[in-house]
């Protein structure tokens, strides 16, 4: 399993509009690539900008790859992406899971370190 981690911030003032975008345009969008086993979005206030976290589930590096047209890395940018973030990542992080996931028996804990 690959799991892929996307961080973009915004102004506290443009946060809840930002997250309506992600979960009305980017949840059906991942949704829809065969190879995507789901996603989780966090949200967290820092200072005056909230911080969003998407992380998601992938079959393989090639399911990734196909989301995003070519490199597993790339973010792909919805012109709201663009109008909402205070700055565009160039990279997201994508790594293979070390562990096997059985959804029935797995709990996952995700701890934020600063």
């Amino acid at each position: 399993m690959i799991i892929r981690v996307w961080r973009g911030r915004t102004s506290a003032a443009d946060a809840d509009g930002y997250e309506r975008f992600l979960k009305k345009t980017a949840y059906p969008d991942y949704g829809e690539v065969p190879g995507n086993r789901g996603w989780i979005l966090l949200r967290r206030r820092v200072s005056d900008m909230v911080e969003f976290m998407f992380v998601s589930f992938w079959d393989s590096m090639e399911a990734l790859a196909q989301y995003t047209g070519g490199d597993p890395e790339r973010p792909k940018y919805c012109p709201e992406d663009r109008a909402a973030l205070i700055s565009l990542r160039k990279r997201s992080y994508s790594s293979a899971s070390a562990m096997r996931v059985r959804p029935r028996q797995t709990r996952i804990i995700i701890v934020l370190l600063s």
